[in-house]
């Protein structure tokens, strides 16, 4: 395995990347490349994929000797991020078989995490996907819609045309709907050739929504009774992308 070793100062933004991957992901690999960390891994389902980036130019300092790839629990990494105080400098290095995390501030703390070996699975060809609908949409007015749903029932409908965007959930007794036009300021780059409608689990939602701490507005691709990929930006440092398979129209 390649030596590697790098030095972040903004810790928030390992720790809430990590947060919300964690709500789908418990453990991965992570691979070491010239350009920054990478993973991308599938929950036990396979209902939902996650895909990470952490560019180079995120970090303070990087020193990289080759590529590596190690296996860590997700789980007891974010514990690890969580124990940080706001103005500490977090040092992470492979160390043999174990991961060596350090955080600098007031005092210097190491933990040292076992790199484990992870069970491979099999992706769907996320390449092949072909999105017909796009739009950016406001994080926070995404969330609020979720939350909306979720007091009626588990999954969520998308309803996408041209002109409009409707989040509806809907059960024998009750219903619940969300509207978004181009010109509002919470919705913005509406791209779709004609109607698209897809259901999806507010269980998933729910969990994937945490990352709009990572960035005010969120880009969603989809297509009628389609995976949907969810994307959370922070320009020039890093890219957390969720794809959410689509859930059965009862």
């Amino acid at each position: 395995m390649a030596t590697f070793s790098a030095t972040l100062n903004d810790t928030s933004l390992l720790r809430e990347s990590m947060s919300a991957i964690a709500e789908i992901i418990d453990e991965t690999e992570l691979l070491v490349t010239h350009d920054g960390i990478r993973m991308i891994a599938a929950d036990r389902a396979v209902v939902a994929v996650v895909d990470f980036s952490l560019n180079r130019g995120a970090f303070d300092e990087y020193n990289y000797q080759g590529d590596a790839r190690f296996g860590l629990n997700l789980i007891n990494f974010l514990r690890v991020l969580r124990r940080a105080q706001p103005n500490d400098v977090l040092k992470v290095a492979l160390d043999g078989n174990r991961f060596e995390i350090k955080l600098i501030g007031d005092s210097t703390r190491t933990f040292k995490l076992p790199i484990i070996d992870v069970s491979k699975q099999e992706l769907p060809p996320l390449d092949k996907l072909e999105f017909t609908t796009s739009f950016e949409v406001d994080s926070e007015i995404l969330s609020s819609g979720i939350e909306d749903a979720d007091l009626i029932t588990d999954s969520l409908i998308f309803l996408v045309h041209p002109d409009k965007l409707t989040l509806k959930a809907d059960s024998e007794s009750a219903g619940a709907e969300l509207e978004l036009t181009p010109g509002q300021p919470g919705l913005r780059d509406l791209k779709s050739s004609g109607a698209v409608r897809a259901r999806y689990s507010l269980d998933y939602l729910k969990r994937i929504i945490k990352a709009k701490k990572l960035s005010d507005s969120t880009k969603i691709s989809m297509a009628s009774e389609y995976p949907m990929r969810i994307g959370f930006d922070v320009p020039g440092r890093a890219q957390l992308t969720f794809i959410l398979a689509p859930r059965r129209e009862e």
